[in-house]
């Protein structure tokens, strides 16, 4: 029986009445321990039970905290005989990740997606529940893998309930729904009190009361502790003795006084067990047996209920295991774990069992030992082809304190912060480089930490300073490792780019130069384009994109394979304003991301590909690639990448005239964007509001915000470029045109130097509005419409042909304005800019032409980004399982969202998708 927990355990019923229903959910349950958490769990496994739901459980174990995927392994161990029906990749990244196989070292991320899917599997002969009990230990591998999957349960029929101490960080600020347990009221801990415990003495009882704070545990195991005396209140009850002692230290106490009452093989076999993490109960003998401990000593702690047998060993509760050990002298600890270890020497178990032992020897080891240091590395190496960062910078370090030769201590304590820094585990990062630091003067090592430390500053501080620890690590090594020392410093011009530095990042550049690369080396080809980008970011657009055409020219001869160096292509196809090689470029290599599970590259991908689309007018396009990329990079804890991305999706909601989501997107960006100093996604939502305001009509706001734009911080960015066109309307508008005259400068010159069709017409447009004659005015207007026809930006076309067409009017030339307005009001209306569409009807209205909508909204825009996606696929003949392994979503998840899109488009089944255009409206 549960005393006061009814709203917890309605909750709970809930969550297992929608799996039941095929609607997955989550609940962690967050408390003090000993507050009710594992007997919420309980209750949720006895009622999934009674419904005939299948179950799978695991409970966190501290000491498994550094053993890779031991944790996600035990949970999923029973659904491992359907590995073969996952998609290779994720199948190939789990049977890697639990040691069943040679690992490939693929994207962590890859292990959370194939978990998703197996969960999704389980679920598939009916309703699953998952409970992970004590959370806060599971090995950081095995929790980035579930909350990946968490995060994505949706339509599979899943419940998966999590309890966490207070005070844990695991999960917090996860997005996971969440439930906090404070203490049993009054009367419920008195019921439970006068249900558990026989022969109170009043006043021991009202002690017990207010010691135990509610605390359920305390209120059983507490009294449990007392002797008979204690409980008549003849002598001072257990309470009174444990003085200051927090609440888990006393039903810690509690516990070790029924465990120092078993005999002693007993309690040496449950210091055994509490040092093994996973209850393999062979082991546990096996090492017991070394200590002198017969298989029998099992039966005491059973018979008290401190343990269970059932195929394996397990306490009763935590804090039962925690006082079997902490309860135990330091010397029997030691021997303890010294028996596993020895009792692991040679087992079959795979890399698990080698690592368990390497752990244990650790464990065992009062003073460096390079035996044991070793084993160690052995075993962080293993982690880390699994993929399984944490575990391994947790390894390295260890390997590390035991390691007595200083040289190889530095070098472990490097690879445990460059571990650390991949784990996303950036203040332990940072830690470990500096305490690395500190052994060290090889000018090499430092800059290895360099890299570690600009990093970390470049995702949590400023470019900035990032750019300064590069250039100041890559000096001393200039001379003996010049190709070390260019990357680093091509690192540097890119920190500098981030930050709006045009003189960081010509100080870098001119570096790079002196350096003595040879001639064809890999590098020089870089060296050139990053030398054309610095010289972009000073201004010079003339010199800057002629390096910048030539590294292009490179990569269509020969494009290169690794996805970092695909990004560096298409982001400079932006920068020349080639938007179909971008779009073309980025396409390509979000699909090989897909295929190829390259989860964490795969954000960058998708952002480069929305804002590709977003330049060609296909905004419905955009905006799905841009929320599925905010999604992914939250969960990969990108957050610089999630700025640009909102600033993205901002300037897609001022174009459709969504102020509300315009004004939070961008008041996000700003917020986090300027308190890191990255101002290239600053950029973005400067261009958003400023776009948005101009939609409205508040042209001398937007005229102010561009301004100070193009004067601020960002004024070095390729974005305040861009925007320029949209200042040069405001201030003609707003009766302020030499406003705009040295922007329009600037503007004339980069779209000169790109050689682009459409960037020249723009240009056009800006000089027809600043014009001061008819004839110039019209001459701009119709060179401008005519470059407009080699293709480019449609939203830019539609906007020429719109204030072309406002001219004409003006003019009294009706007939040839309605020619201008009304193929601008077609391409508004398919793209869904609103507040332009807007403008050009009620400008045709006043031409005498009665103007409605153009046409109607296309099967795609009855859809949401995700469903869109979905049924694209759908459509191509990909099955469910196909389309959840591009997407990183459940085959059942799928399989609920084309449910849901049937209706909405009017069809019945997937080959009627086929007949359907699902195509973006300006597609």
């Amino acid at each position: 029986m549960l005393y006061g927990r009814g709203a917890e355990t309605d909750r709970i019923d809930r969550l297992l009445a929608e799996a039941k229903d095929g609607r997955s959910g989550v609940l962690v349950l967050r408390g003090a321990a000993g507050i009710g958490k594992s007997a919420l769990l309980d209750h949720a496994a006895r009622k999934a039970s009674a419904t005939g739901m299948r179950t799978v459980r695991r409970v966190g174990i501290e000491s498994e905290t550094e053993l890779v995927f031991a944790a996600l392994h035990l949970l999923l161990r029973s659904g491992l005989d359907r590995l073969d029906r996952l998609p290779a990749p994720q199948a190939d990244a789990l049977r890697g990740a639990f040691g069943l196989a040679p690992s490939s070292a693929a994207d962590r991320f890859l292990v959370g997606l194939g978990a998703l899917t197996l969960l999704s599997e389980l679920a598939g002969d009916g309703p699953l529940l998952c409970l992970v009990d004590d959370a806060q230990w599971l090995d950081h591998s095995s929790a980035d893998a579930l909350l990946f999957a968490a995060r994505r349960l949706e339509a599979e029929g899943v419940a998966l309930i999590l309890s966490v101490r207070d005070g844990s960080h695991t999960f917090r600020r996860s997005g996971l729904p969440e439930m906090r347990l404070g203490g049993l009221g009054p009367e419920d801990a008195a019921a439970l009190l006068g249900d558990t415990a026989d022969a109170l003495a009043p006043h021991v009882r009202d002690r017990i009361l207010a010691e135990s704070g509610g605390n359920p545990l305390a209120l059983i195991e507490l009294p449990a502790a007392l002797t008979p005396e204690q409980r008549a209140g003849h002598v001072t009850p257990l309470a009174y003795h444990l003085g200051p002692l927090p609440l888990t230290g006393r039903m810690q106490e509690a516990f070790q006084t029924q465990i120092h009452a078993l005999p002693e093989p007993a309690q040496t076999l449950l210091l055994v067990a509490a040092a093994e993490s996973t209850g393999d109960l062979a082991v546990i003998l096996k090492a017991a047996q070394r200590l002198g401990v017969r298989a029998d000593a099992v039966e005491p702690g059973e018979r008290t209920g401190l343990i269970r047998v059932d195929g394996g060993l397990a306490f009763r509760h935590p804090l039962i295991r925690a006082a079997a050990y902490q309860g135990a002298p330091f010397t029997r600890r030691l021997a303890a774990h010294w028996a596993l270890a020895d009792a692991l020497d040679g087992a079959t178990g795979g890399s698990g069992d080698a690592d368990a032992r390497a752990w244990h020897l650790a464990a065992a080891c009062t003073q460096p030992d390079e035996a044991v240091a070793a084993e160690l590395e052995h075993a962080a190496e293993r982690a880390r082809r699994r993929s399984g960062h944490a575990a391994t910078t947790a390894a390295y370090q260890r390997a590390a304190q035991l390691t007595p030769d200083p040289r190889h201590q530095v070098r472990r304590l490097i690879s445990a912060a460059e571990a650390a820094m991949d784990a996303g585990q950036l203040l332990q990062s940072r830690a470990l480089a500096d305490r690395a630091a500190r052994l060290t003067d090889d000018p090499r090592e430092h800059a290895r930490l360099a890299g570690v430390r600009a990093a970390i500053e470049f995702e949590q501080g400023s470019p900035r300073v990032a750019h300064g620890i590069l250039t100041t690590a890559a000096a001393p090594i200039a001379a003996t490792d010049p190709a070390m020392a260019a990357s680093m410093l091509l690192e540097a011009v890119r920190d500098a780019w981030f930050a709006g530095a045009p003189d960081l990042a010509g100080q870098a550049v001119d570096r790079v130069h002196t350096l003595a690369l040879p001639s064809g080396h890999p590098l020089q080809p870089v060296i050139s384009a990053m030398t054309g980008l610095s010289a972009l970011l000073a201004g010079d657009a003339a010199r800057g994109l002629v390096p910048i055409h030539a590294a292009l020219a490179d990569a269509r001869r020969s494009p290169p394979v690794a996805p970092g160096e695909r990004l560096i292509i298409a982001s400079m196809a932006f920068m020349v304003g080639d938007d179909e090689t971008s779009m073309d470029l980025s396409a390509r290599l979000t699909d090989d991301c897909r295929a190829q599970a390259l989860i964490g590259w795969l954000p960058h991908a998708l952002q480069n590909l929305a804002s590709s689309q977003l330049y060609l007018g296909r905004f419905q396009d955009a905006n799905a690639s841009a929320t599925e990329a905010v999604r992914i990079a939250d969960d990969t804890g990108q957050h610089h990448r999630i700025d640009h991305l909102q600033g993205v999706l901002a300037w897609l909601a001022a174009v459709s005239g969504d102020e509300e989501t315009c004004e939070r997107l961008t008041a996000g960006v700003r917020a986090h964007a300027t308190r890191h100093g990255n101002v290239s996604s600053l950029a973005w939502a400067v261009w958003a509001q400023g776009l948005l305001a101009l939609g409205q009509g508040r042209t001398q706001a937007a005229l102010d915000l561009l301004e100070a734009g193009i004067t601020g911080t960002i004024r070095y960015q390729l974005t305040t470029t861009l925007f320029v066109p949209d200042l040069v309307e405001a201030a003609v508008r707003c009766e302020q045109a030499g406003r705009a005259k040295a922007p329009l400068a600037r503007f004339g010159q980069w779209a000169e130097a790109t050689g682009r069709p459409w960037a020249r017409a723009v240009a056009l447009r800006c000089e027809a509005l600043l014009a001061v004659g008819e004839e110039e005015t019209e001459r701009h207007y119709t060179e401008a419409v005519g470059l407009h026809l080699n293709g480019g930006r449609p939203f830019e076309e539609a906007r020429t042909r719109l204030l072309f067409g406002e001219w004409l009017r003006r003019s009294r030339r009706k007939a040839d304005a309605r020619i201008q307005l009304r193929q601008a009001l077609d391409t508004f209306e398919r793209v869904g800019a609103g507040p332009w569409a807007t403008r050009a009807r009620a400008e045709l209205r006043a031409t005498g032409e009665a103007a409605t909508d153009v046409r109607a909204t296309g099967a795609a825009g009855l859809l949401t980004p995700q469903e869109l996606q979905i049924v694209r696929l759908a459509a191509q003949g990909a099955t469910n399982r196909d389309i959840g392994a591009q997407l990183f979503l459940s085959p059942r998840t799928v399989g609920y969202h084309l449910h849901k899109a049937f209706p909405k488009l009017g069809v019945a089944s997937r080959t009627e998708l086929a007949r359907l255009d699902l195509s973006d409206r300006n597609s």
